[in-house]
């Protein structure tokens, strides 16, 4: 009703406005400014009213193309591709320092089309109240998979997890703390449709001139929603039991030296009604950073090395990676990634195959 009143005011004072500079309308300035203050003054609003939707609503957005060639030591084969790697866009409204809405359209290449990755409302997380409230479709706090990398680390193929739950946390001197729950996509045994994913997570961040740290350790009681072991269980069979799932982290900053060490594992096997079973597998990454200036530019040299252990046909077994990035500025950026990726042998039940991928990526964020 408020928003159908204004709408009208609004329509109102733009009628008068139109009848009002008409010809032969001799209507002086001052009677015309009297007139629409009476409107705004009636209906409770003000023309630069309109100019507060851009104080509150943020558009955000992320293209990447990349160039990739690979080779693979199994049939000596060749490939390369240009890619719309990632189309993202985002928009955030906060009417009020206590009140956030955010939704993320991204484009899905694989299925040509374009989803809703992300679309929820946060209640707090202002300065004056730590606390908060989040429900809606997003990715709860289970892992932090940051990279300096071009290609997502192997333990977020493990373990980031996207579904539409409700969280709950707080952040008080930089300790943080969370606690959520969802329905996901998995069902044990002889269980209703019902909310039966739940986790929590904690952790703590500082920064200084010098130094910055953010660790971390989450738990969840499903690790089996991850999209890659959500797949798995749905191409196998029926799920026996859930698969509880821990993640911890740690990131640390040394002026312009940047270290990355994250661990993720599955706590139990996972068994399926009529005997069949896989064991539980786990994953890390470490990744170390060096930023420097050059020609003007911010360059960032990375390496990196992931490993995982029983997820044949899953992920590889280890990955060795080298990147270089430079910023031109706060929108655009160039990338540089060598990855060498190798395979389970074969009598893991892997394919035992060395691949080489070297990818070129331009990004530009706004």
């Amino acid at each position: 009703m408020r928003k159908t009143t204004v709408t009208l005011g609004i329509m109102s004072a733009l009628v008068m406005v139109l009848i009002t500079t008409a010809p032969g309308f001799s209507a002086s300035n001052a009677k015309l400014e009297d007139r629409i203050s009476q409107l705004e003054e009636k209906f409770g609003a003000e023309p630069r009213a309109l100019g507060k939707i851009s104080e509150w609503v943020t558009l955000s957005g992320t293209i990447e193309i990349e160039v990739g060639f690979e080779s693979s030591d199994t049939d000596d084969s060749d490939s390369s591709d240009i890619s719309l790697a990632t189309t993202e866009l985002g928009i955030e409204a906060a009417p009020k320092d206590w009140l956030t809405g955010f939704v993320l359209f991204s484009w899905d290449d694989d299925e040509e089309k374009v989803i809703v990755d992300e679309a929820h409302v946060t209640i707090g997380a202002s300065d004056s109240i730590p606390y908060y409230l989040t429900a809606g479709k997003l990715y709860v706090p289970f892992g932090a998979y940051e990279t300096m990398m071009i290609s997502d680390p192997i333990t977020l193929d493990l373990g980031e997890i996207c579904d539409t739950a409700v969280q709950a946390g707080v952040e008080i001197n930089g300790i943080r703390g969370a606690v959520y729950a969802s329905n996901g996509d998995t069902d044990e045994a002889d269980d209703d449709d019902t909310i039966g994913i739940y986790g929590l997570s904690m952790g703590y961040a500082m920064e200084n001139d010098n130094f910055s740290l953010d660790v971390g350790a989450d738990w969840i009681n499903s690790i089996l929603e991850s999209d890659a072991l959500n797949e798995m269980v749905t191409n196998t069979g029926d799920l026996k039991d859930y698969v509880a799932g821990v993640a911890v982290h740690v990131m640390a900053g040394f002026g312009p030296v940047c270290i990355i060490g994250e661990y993720v594992e599955a706590l139990d096997d996972i068994e399926f009604i009529g005997g069949a079973s896989r064991e539980g597998m786990s994953a890390w990454a470490l990744e170390a950073g060096y930023t420097l200036e050059l020609s003007g530019f911010e360059t960032t040299f990375a390496l990196g090395y992931q490993e995982s252990e029983d997820a044949v046909g899953i992920l590889p077994e280890s990955k060795i990676l080298g990147s270089v990035g430079v910023a031109f500025n706060d929108y655009l950026s160039l990338a540089c990634e060598y990855a060498l990726a190798e395979d389970y042998n074969v009598a893991d039940g892997g394919s035992d195959e060395d691949t080489d991928t070297v990818t070129l990526q331009l990004a530009f964020e706004f």
